[in-house]
């Protein structure tokens, strides 16, 4: 480690459970911290073990051993946490438990490091269109001149660019821009926070939580460290809305009148916030859910004082993000787009609405219990076709008789092939799952990037 100043950790010995990406990047940071790591993970071989921790591999739970002698536990987002803490509160009761987004923030509020000055911090959750809100957000500070960091649950681990900074390998940047998943939530204390919002709240996880309104409340934590002088962001026609606001800080609602609505039709369509009106065709990505999305980083951005002509330009400049709803190709008047990380049923009918054109369906996965009658809905009213991928086929194919033509596929290829089949000239196919990928996959990218090889390569 190279550091030009002293650095401190305020414990001595850590377990980190689950050695995915974000584990990987709490452990290595905790080691140049000079942390004593031990790492667990329940797969029995990794194919790049991390270098200096003390590995337990294999095992549905860790060994009690991992956990003796331990003054922290940091738990990976996908890791369902009930069993381990309860194991952890039995032999290490005084641990203190974080996952690997907690744990950055608490080591910037903490202070025991020089390089990590506080810095505005921007935390943003809701159940659909937060990776979109981070990023555009994050595209508006740049428009101003501003080096925020963008990331936390999208891209780059928090703790990843903490360590980066530590061993000088990157500036410090002046604010966090950082997606929160509800598993992140869970281990999140109060931390000072500038901007907290909460974009929506459907149906998803509820394999992990009791119920959607415990799924609820742990998206609300995003409110917890709001400063006084901060702003929370929610939905005005969201129905958890009323229930989840907080009551510090101040609170703006996107759809109020006054507050930040999208008014007008067609070409005359504009984005206004406050007083500032922007012309809805500085958005290049389309659908009304991004234009609302719009609003939210907007309402961000003018809270941290960046200046109109700045956001116009950060509108302008930014190009959307992989596998949400992104053009492909047009094949013989049909367009083809990839919204793969459409992975539940609210995701799919946000950017299947904002289509202006009839569309066949790829859908199926691994299904997350969600209800599919709203998208039979929009079937019997848009669409041409359903084509049926993944473990969760049969459901989807019942889903769709009767409204629309449906077939079976085995590999995206195949998937691809029959959908173009089906549509014609003025038409769409789009990808959009609205279940998890992991029956045949390994994330939702990668699902993407096979179903854009297989329209691409279509003859």
């Amino acid at each position: 480690m190279s550091t030009t100043e002293p650095t401190t950790a305020p414990w001595r010995r850590a377990l980190v459970v689950g050695l995915g990406l974000s584990g990987r990047a709490a452990a290595s940071l905790l080691r140049a911290l000079g942390v004593e790591v031990r790492g667990y993970d329940a797969r029995a071989e990794l194919d790049d073990p991390p270098e200096g921790l003390a590995l337990f591999l294999g095992a549905p739970q860790p060994p009690d051993e991992a956990f003796e002698g331990i003054d922290l536990l940091v738990l990976s987002p996908g890791v369902p946490p009930r069993a381990i803490r309860e194991q952890a509160a039995r032999i290490a009761p005084e641990a203190a438990v974080h996952g690997e987004l907690s744990l950055a923030l608490h080591l910037v509020d903490f202070g025991g490091v020089p390089q990590w000055p506080a810095v505005p911090t921007v935390l943003i959750t809701g159940t659909n269109g937060k990776s979109t809100v981070t990023a555009l957000t994050g595209a508006l500070l740049e428009a101003d001149g501003r080096h925020p960091f963008v990331g936390g649950n999208l891209g780059v681990p928090l703790c990843q660019r903490l360590e980066q900074t530590l061993v000088g390998h990157a500036p410090w940047p002046d604010s966090l821009v950082l997606e929160c998943s509800s598993y992140q939530l869970e281990t999140l204390p109060p931390l000072p926070t500038e901007v907290a919002m909460l974009i929506n709240i459907t149906p998803d996880h509820l394999d992990r939580y009791d119920s959607l309104q415990d799924y609820a409340r742990t998206k609300a934590r995003i409110f917890a460290g709001l400063s006084t002088t901060g702003l929370a962001v929610l939905d005005a026609d969201d129905e958890w809305t009323e229930h989840l606001r907080p009551e510090h800080g101040t609170v703006a609602l996107v759809g109020e009148p006054g507050v930040a609505q999208v008014v007008g039709e067609g070409q005359a369509q504009e984005l206004v916030v406050g007083g500032d009106r922007f012309p809805r065709s500085c958005l290049r990505i389309a659908g009304g859910h991004n234009a609302r999305n719009a609003l939210f980083a907007l309402l961000a951005a003018r809270h941290l004082g960046v200046g109109a002509a700045a956001c116009r330009r950060g509108l302008e400049g930014f190009p959307g993000l992989p596998h949400r709803m992104v053009w492909v190709r047009e094949r013989q008047g049909v367009v083809f787009f990839n919204d793969s990380k459409a992975t539940n049923v609210a995701s799919a009918l946000a950017g299947l609405r904002g289509l202006d054109r009839p569309f066949v369906l790829i859908a199926g996965g691994l299904s997350k219990g969600d209800d599919l009658s709203p998208l039979r809905e929009l079937l019997a009213r848009q669409g041409r076709g359903l084509v049926v991928v993944g473990s969760s086929a049969e459901q989807f194919a019942a889903m769709g008789q009767g409204v629309v033509p449906v077939v079976r596929a085995e590999l995206m290829d195949d998937a691809v092939a029959k959908a173009a089949a089906m549509a014609t000239a003025g038409e769409a196919v789009v990808l959009a799952p609205a279940c998890a990928s992991f029956d045949q996959y390994k994330s939702y990218a990668q699902r993407g990037e096979i179903f854009e090889a297989a329209v691409r390569g279509l003859e």
